[in-house]
């Protein structure tokens, strides 16, 4: 059947396609009303209980998730086999469904699965690839686009989608903040001197604030780490269809490898801006990467010559000196 009922039933893959998800719900219209179905995977189930990782709490998380992403405690390997759909990159789906075109003179059937968050770019992007590479149709859904779809990843995410959001815009309000907060603190090397990255979370271990230090009190480079900071918080408390999990997995997109005059670090630490280092603690945090060793430490020739904002230049670079404010970089003063 073309939403794949067949598939559900043999326990397998509807076709050309990843997995849609370890666990999600199917909706099916009757007579007498609708009924909806939960599936979890079994291959993942069995290999659970085999390698010793299996626990009922482990399925219920995974049933109102619908995949692996942001479940801490499970073997690295599991995360890398266990992709679905949606972590795959639209990109990989169209090279897929042109691996099985190459041989195939009639066109291939296969979904172009694609996030909520994706623009209309994105689908063109998607179009020109599969005409580059031969294919001869190509379907794109992007996730939520539909009212209802027959397929729903996980369970929790559809209940806050029917409870949560049909508030309109009026009843939105901000997530206030709980008196208190359990949090992670990171010190992570930035060109422009040691951050302090502190991360809050929910009793669900929710992201739910970020807060970044770095220069002196006072400082421009200051003001700029304070805004990031309650720029990435307010996003996180916004009331919004995704979770804030997702939300900052699209922040730590947003600001990974953007550059700078004055990186640092060399090979894998090297670290290109202070929004780069934000970025790769971020993902650190929630699991996207393995903690990495540390930049090398800036020394102490080198941390004379880290100051405030130059307004001229733009460096990091502008130092009170001899009774003086002045640019190392560019030779801009104030004196």
């Amino acid at each position: 059947a073309p939403t794949g009922t067949i598939s559900m039933i043999a326990g397998c893959s509807s076709g050309v396609e990843p997995i849609f998800a370890l666990a999600f719900e199917h909706r099916v219209k009757q007579p007498d009303g609708e009924r909806v179905l939960t599936f979890v995977n079994e291959t993942f189930e069995r290999i659970a209980k085999e390698q010793g990782f299996y626990s009922d709490a482990l399925m219920q998380e995974i049933v109102k998730r619908g995949s692996l992403h942001g479940i801490r405690g499970l073997p690295e390997r599991a995360s890398e086999v266990f992709k679905t759909s949606h972590e795959i990159g639209f990109e990989w789906h169209v090279r897929h469904q042109s691996a099985f075109q190459r041989s195939t003179d009639n066109g291939v059937s296969k979904t172009i699965n694609l996030p909520n968050s994706a623009s209309e770019e994105d689908v063109a992007r998607a179009y020109r690839l599969a005409w580059e590479l031969g294919c001869l149709g190509i379907t794109v859904f992007r996730d939520g686009c539909k009212g209802e779809q027959v397929l729903n990843v996980g369970v929790a995410a559809k209940k806050s989608k029917s409870a949560g959001f049909a508030a309109t815009a009026g009843q939105a309000v901000i997530k206030p903040r709980p008196r208190s907060l359990k949090g992670s603190t990171y010190r992570t090397q930035t060109p422009i001197g040691t951050a302090w990255i502190t991360i809050t979370e929910t009793d669900e271990h929710e992201p739910f604030e970020v807060f970044v230090q770095v220069g002196k009190g006072g400082s421009d480079t200051m003001a700029v780490a304070e805004a990031l900071g309650r720029l990435i918080s307010l996003i996180l408390r916004l009331p919004s269809p995704l979770s804030a999990q997702r939300r900052l997995e699209e922040v730590i997109s947003q600001l990974s490898r953007i550059g700078g005059g004055q990186p640092t670090g060399f090979g894998p630490t090297k670290i290109l801006s202070l929004p780069d280092a934000l970025s790769r603690t971020l993902a650190e945090h929630i699991g996207e990467v393995k903690p990495g060793l540390e930049a090398p430490a800036v020394t102490v020739e080198a941390r004379k010559q880290i100051g405030d904002l130059c307004k001229e230049c733009g460096q990091a670079t502008f130092i009170y000196e001899e009774g003086c404010k002045k640019c190392l970089s560019c030779g801009f003063n104030e004196c």
